[in-house]
């Protein structure tokens, strides 16, 4: 499953979240602020531990 960083566009809080969250995080809001959120506030990442060789 795709792992996302996510980074509040109000409060600029940040976490690395798994899809299910951002899903979620996409209906209720900032756990943080609970400011609204839109896609731009996701940029997928690299799984822990599969960018090493």
């Amino acid at each position: 499953m795709p792992e996302y960083r996510f980074t509040c566009p109000k409060c600029d809080a940040c976490a690395t979240v798994d899809g299910g969250v951002r899903e979620r995080l996409l209906v209720v809001g900032c756990p943080v602020c609970a400011g609204g959120v839109d896609t731009p506030a996701f940029v997928e990442v690299s799984p822990h531990g599969t960018d090493r060789p």
